[in-house]
């Protein structure tokens, strides 16, 4: 990326640590979850301010930072980026720890569960114990805050990654506020709202977060529980695909059969999801 301290060239084409990122974009990552956090009480016309979003991640933005040891960039670039870092700066959490140090099992299930939501819509390729920091509250009444998502929004599903996938409130059904808020999510409007703060997601980003956004609402809609949406978008096991993969893999093998567009592909695939979870049953506690 630009301004590498190691001098390592700027390229959109290099895949980040995670499959399904590129090198650079991290930072822009980290903005658009804190963007797409909506709040509960307002979905439409967020403009990213005054309320706290669900899922509570901090406020997040694009800053330009100077100073002279800031200097790597080629010659080509010098004068536009002389001195100068671009990343992203957050809101500083005062929390008692992170996950990785405290028993999960006394976690709040709403907590939990609104960190759920985030993951999965964003397709998460890293969420850890580590950044899922722990708060308490004058009543020593516990918050979860989500941070560190340089790679949600991924170009393809093979590295999705939820800490919580196994954690006892994961098999908890969703609750009603928690249920509403899912239905009215829009991922095109998402993609807009992205796009009005100078991201234009790529096709493949766009089209992971349509599918996510689907399968999360689907799923919610027919009574699943996080464990097991969030299992139909990650894999059991490193080498055997997701079920969100083969039945990508399906609509695309049946897109090629016409020239339909990236709608009808949509369309094609919503069905074959719909079949996916009519064979899954609701979990019940």
């Amino acid at each position: 990326a630009v301004n590498n301290p190691r001098g390592f060239s700027s390229s959109s084409c290099r895949e980040g640590l995670k499959s399904g990122t590129r090198v650079g974009e991290g930072a822009i990552r980290e903005v658009a979850a804190y963007l797409l956090d909506h709040p509960a009480s307002r979905l439409t016309h967020w403009n990213g301010k005054n309320k706290e979003g669900f899922a509570g991640v901090p406020p997040t933005m694009m800053v330009r930072c100077y100073h002279d040891e800031a200097f790597h960039c080629s010659s080509q670039d010098q004068k536009l980026y002389r001195n100068a870092k671009i990343g992203s700066l957050q809101q500083f959490v005062h929390a008692v720890s992170s996950c990785e140090d405290v028993g999960t099992s006394s976690f709040p299930v709403e907590e939990v569960h609104k960190i759920t939501v985030l993951d999965l819509r964003l397709a998460n390729t890293d969420r850890n114990g580590g950044n899922i920091l722990v708060c308490k509250g004058d009543d020593q009444s516990v918050k979860l805050i989500p941070i560190d998502h340089g790679y949600c929004l991924p170009e393809k599903f093979a590295e999705c990654t939820f800490e919580w996938l196994y954690w006892p409130q994961a098999c908890h059904p969703y609750g009603s506020s928690t249920l509403k808020y899912i239905e009215l999510l829009d991922a095109e409007e998402d993609i807009a709202v992205l796009k009005q703060y100078g991201w234009n997601l790529h096709p493949q980003n766009a089209r992971v977060l349509r599918v996510s956004t689907m399968v999360l609402k689907k799923g919610a809609a027919a009574g699943l529980n996080p464990f097991q949406i969030g299992s139909i978008l990650s894999r059991e096991f490193p080498d055997q695909r997701s079920p969100i993969e083969i039945l990508l893999e399906e609509a695309e093998a049946k897109q090629q059969q016409s020239t339909s567009g990236e709608g009808d592909f949509l369309e094609v695939l919503s069905c074959l999801v719909d079949q996916y979870i009519a064979t899954m049953k609701p979990f019940v506690m």
